[in-house]
C-alpha cells in the first residue's frame, strides 16, 4: 500500500489522535439524534418509560457506526488538512 495518495498526497496512516478526535463528533452527533428520537416518540406515541429506553438504545447501536464513518470523514476534513475538490482527475 502506498504511504501517501498519488493524486492529492494525504497520507493514508492516520494521526494518533485521529481516532480520538473522531470519538467526539461521534458522540455529538449520537447524543443529538438520540435527543431528537426520544423527543419525538415522547410527543407523538405514548409508551412505557422502558419502551423509550429500549428504543433509544437500539436506535444507538444501529447509527453508531454509521455515525462514526461520518465523523471521521468530518475530522479529516475540518482538522487533516483535506479539501474537497470537485474538478479533480483521478
Amino acid at each position: 500500500m502506498n504511504m501517501n495518495c498519488t493524486v492529492c498526497a494525504a497520507t493514508f496512516e492516520p494521526e494518533p489522535g485521529f481516532y480520538y478526535g473522531a470519538m467526539f463528533i461521534t458522540y455529538a452527533f449520537n447524543v443529538v439524534l438520540l435527543i431528537v428520537f426520544g423527543l419525538t416518540i415522547y410527543t407523538f406515541i405514548e409508551l412505557p418509560e422502558v419502551a423509550y429506553l429500549v428504543l433509544i438504545a437500539v436506535l444507538a447501536v444501529i447509527c453508531t457506526p454509521f455515525s462514526f464513518r461520518a465523523s471521521r470523514v468530518l475530522w479529516l476534513y475540518w482538522f487533516g488538512g483535506l479539501h474537497f475538490n470537485p474538478n479533480r482527475k483521478p
